[in-house]
Formats: structure tokens, sequence, C-alpha cells
């Protein structure tokens, strides 16, 4: 599993572009007896591992897919890519997918039952690869999926566990204001400001949460770009920003979209301006079956101490893995990878990196929850 890792590690590739990691994986299983798939979603695919008799089908997702991000890290597998890296551990994730796949091929006659592993792409891309896969029909006759992240903040050899919301929804929105001309900056009541009404909006915005949203479900609004004008005695006619919409739960999300689409056309007619909005579809939030939690956390308590098993905090960052418990039972932990402080770094940061030695524990946690789900039926 380090061998595989390294090598996707220094290989990376963006969304929609996983070529080699997939070819890499594929030639893994190949070489042990295991036939993949046709590919799904471009660049896709997975393996059914079939048990000893007829039962239930399971199936574990890993995403395969790097991030915009140049490695900084002085270590042998360093990124070969400039300006792109898996900061956020898809290297980590596929290489657990192809430890559990490879187990639990070894233990087929412990189960009955199919175990389908799969390894999606584009997670971190807007639209992701989950809506994809779900249309090219990976969960076709499936009962229930799992899933890992692994988590720089997790100590290592500790498991985090939660019931419910595990992670936000998210949305991306850009947001232009236009009007009829330009104005100079001593003069603005000669026509309509397009930046005074961009800060009006962006205020209002900002506003929203715990104000139309249950304060008990966490939501924020950020805005992360702002772009408008070249001089700086002239108001420009076009003011345009961008930012993300993130929520806990369907219904807060539903609101806040239809809120900032409602105050646009509103300060539009106010003020005599065009005003765009557009909210990109992102991923829902994931929310673990209560089921599948209480099933998870007493089959970890047989193999773990009660110490090695945590329960984080609501996350506000997504994860396109929300998809699939859209239609199917699912669930969703967390792998501690932190072991001092270079494997401390963040996700989605240029010096991120994981104690390779959880990939045992990785492997090992979501093979047994994969074996006890079709042994208990």
């Amino acid at each position: 599993m380090v061998e595989v890792r390294r090598k996707l590690h220094q290989h990376p590739e963006l969304s929609w572009n996983e070529f080699q990691t997939s070819s890499t994986i594929k030639q893994v299983l190949e070489q042990s007896g295991i036939s993949v798939s046709s590919p799904l979603a471009g660049t896709g695919f997975y393996c059914d591992i079939i048990g000893n008799g007829p039962g239930k089908t399971v199936a574990y997702r890993a995403d395969i897919d790097a991030l915009p991000i140049q490695d900084m890290k002085d270590v042998p597998y360093a990124s070969s890519c400039p300006g792109i890296g898996h900061m956020c551990g898809h290297d980590y994730h596929a290489s657990v997918a192809l430890g559990v796949a490879l187990a639990l091929n070894d233990l087929r006659s412990e189960f009955s039952g199919v175990v389908r592993v799969f390894w999606q792409p584009a997670e971190e891309s807007t639209p992701s690869g989950a809506p994809k896969m779900i249309e090219d029909g990976i969960l076709d006759g499936v009962d229930a999926v799992f899933g890992i992240h692994c988590d720089p903040h997790l100590d290592a050899g500790k498991l985090g566990i939660r019931k419910g919301s595990l992670t936000g929804s998210f949305d991306a929105f850009e947001i232009e204001v236009r009007v009829s001309e330009s104005l100079h900056s001593a003069r603005p009541y000669l026509g309509t400001d397009a930046m005074w009404v961009a800060h009006q909006l962006m205020q209002q915005m900002y506003m929203l949460s715990t104000r139309i949203t249950d304060a008990r479900r966490p939501s924020v609004i950020s805005v992360c770009t702002f772009n408008g004008g070249n001089a700086i005695n002239v108001i420009p006619d076009r003011v345009s920003f961008s930012g993300t919409i993130r929520t806990s739960d369907p219904v807060s999300r539903k609101k806040l979209g239809e809120r900032v689409r409602a105050i646009c056309s509103g300060m539009a007619e106010i003020h005599n301006a065009e005003i765009t909005c557009s909210i990109l579809g992102g991923a829902p939030p994931v929310i673990n079956d209560d089921s599948l939690f209480e099933f998870a956390e007493s089959a970890l308590h047989e193999i773990l101490n009660e110490s090695d098993i945590t329960y984080p905090e609501q996350s506000m960052g997504a994860e396109d893995f929300a998809y699939y418990g859209e239609i199917i039972p699912s669930f969703f932990m967390r792998v501690g990878t932190s072991n001092g402080p270079a494997t401390s770094h963040a996700l989605h940061t240029a010096l991120f990196d994981v104690d390779e030695s959880t990939l045992k524990l990785a492997v090992s946690s979501q093979s047994w929850l994969l074996l006890k789900y079709l042994q208990n039926g």
C-alpha cells in the first residue's frame, strides 16, 4: 500500500484526467486475479469481490483526483508534476481501497454476498464525479456504501465517527452587477454605483445565516473573490464577486440559495441595475445513516480500544460522497493520519502529508466493517 500510495503521490492527476492513476490501481488488481469493470465516469471503475453464496451487496468508495497545488515537501515521493499535488489525501484513499479489495478477495470464503470497491474521479471539481458514477450505475443493486477521509488533525491510530451530519453542503455562487455606464468618482449621483450595489449585496448575504436558518444547524456564506474597476477615480460599470454557501442540512441549503437569488433580484430593481446570480450545484452534506452509525460503532469497538474511537465535531468542509447517501444508506468516517509536525499540515496545503503506517489500520478497519456488514445480513 505504501508503494502504491507513493507512486500515486509522485504522479498526481487533476479531476477527469486520472488515467495513469486508474491504470496503476487496475494493474495491481489484475495481477492479483481480480477483474475490473469498464470505465465509469471517464476514469472511474470498480471491482466486485464475490463471496461464497448469495447475500447483500455493500460498496466501498475511494476518490482519486489531485489538486492544482504545488507540492512543497522535501520527500523522495514528492509530486513530479509542477503545480499539481495530492494535497487532500486521495492517493491515500485510493490505496486504502486497493488494500480493502485485496484483503477481502483473500477472505471470500468468510462472507456471502458481494463487496463492490470503486474508485471515483473528480471529487474536487464542480460538477464532481459522484453524480456521474451514479448515472453510470455504480450503485445498481448496492444496499449500503462506506468510505473514509484521512484527517491530519486526528492522531494516528484513531478513528473519527459521527452520527448524522459529518460535513457541510457546498454550493459556489457567482454574482455580477452591471449598470449602463461607468461614473466619475466625484459624481456617483449621476448614475448607479455598481461598486456600492455589490457591497450592499455582500452585506445582505453575510447577515442571512442564523437569521433565516436555524442557529443550531451551522451555515456560512463566504465571499472569496471580488473584481471591479481599473482606476482610482472611476466607478466601474461592472463588478463581480464569488464564493461559497455551506450548510449542514438540506433545508438550510435550499433556503439560503433561494434568499440569495431573491436579494439579487430585489437589489436590481431598487437600484436599476442588471444583476446575474449563478449558484452552481455542489455537494449536499454528508449525513451518516443512523443504523449504519450504530452498526459501525459497535463493530469497531470489537477490534479497537475505546480511546481509539473519537467523535469529531461537525465540519463545514464538503465531500461529494454525500451524493451516494441521498440514494442508499451510507457511512463516512475519518482516519487519523497525524504523527508529528510533518503529518499535521492541513488538507489543501502545500506541505500536506500522512503517516503511512496508518494504512494498516485504515485497510483493516474498513475490511472488518464490510465483512461484518455482510455476515450480519
